[in-house]
C-alpha cells in the first residue's frame, strides 16, 4: 500500500483515547449551574466609582434612512418600542409628507402624541394629514397643531371640513369646529 496511512486497531484506539480525553476535559453544557449565571464586571466610567449606561436622548436620522422608515408598514410598532423614531422620521419635511399618508397613522399618533404638531410644521405633511382617514384620532390626541395650521393657512380648514370624518372630529373635538368656523367666513 506504499506511503498511505492504513488506518489500524492501534490508530483507531489511539484516535478513540484521544477523542474521550479530549471530552473529559470539556464540561458538558448540561453540567454547568444554571442557577448562577457567570456574569462579567460593569465597565466602569472615568472616575472609577459608578457605572452608568450611555443613553442617547436624540435620534438622527438620514433623510434617506428617514423616507425608508416613513415608508415602513411596521411603523407603528417601531413607534411603540421607541417614540423618538417618528421625531427623527418628521425633523424632514419629504419623509414628513410620506409619514402623514401611512396606513397606521392613528397608531404611530397612540405611541407619540405630539405627532400632530410635528406634523403640522411643514406645508405637505399637513395637507397630507388632513386627508388622512385617521386624522380625528391624530388631531384629538394633540389639537394645538392642527390649530396652528389653520392659522397658518385657512385652506386647511377647508381640507378638514370637506372629510368624511370631519363628523366625528367635530363631536370628539369641538374646539377645532370653532376654530374652522372663524376661518371659513
Amino acid at each position: 500500500m506504499g506511503d498511505r496511512t492504513v488506518l489500524t486497531r492501534r490508530n483507531c484506539r489511539l484516535a478513540s483515547l484521544l477523542a474521550f480525553t479530549f471530552l473529559a476535559l470539556i464540561q458538558p453544557v448540561w453540567a454547568q449551574d444554571t442557577a448562577t449565571p457567570q456574569l462579567h464586571e460593569p465597565i466602569k466610567t472615568e472616575d472609577k466609582s459608578e457605572t452608568t449606561a450611555v443613553k442617547s436622548e436624540h435620534i438622527r436620522l438620514d433623510s434617506w434612512i428617514a423616507y425608508r422608515l416613513a415608508k415602513n408598514p411596521w411603523l407603528d410598532k417601531i413607534a411603540e418600542a421607541d417614540p423618538r423614531i417618528v421625531e427623527a422620521i418628521t425633523e424632514h419635511s419629504g419623509p414628513a409628507k410620506v409619514l402623514a399618508q401611512h396606513r397606521h397613522l392613528d397608531k404611530i399618533a397612540e405611541a407619540d402624541h405630539y405627532l400632530c404638531r410635528r406634523l403640522t410644521r411643514w406645508e405637505g405633511a399637513t395637507q397630507k394629514l388632513c386627508r388622512n382617514p385617521y386624522v380625528d384620532k391624530v388631531v384629538a390626541l394633540d389639537p394645538e397643531g392642527i390649530y396652528f395650521a389653520i392659522n397658518r393657512k385657512p385652506e386647511y380648514a377647508r381640507v378638514l371640513v370637506k372629510q368624511n370624518i370631519f363628523n366625528n372630529l367635530a363631536i370628539n373635538e369641538p374646539d377645532v369646529v370653532r376654530n374652522v368656523q372663524k376661518h371659513m367666513k
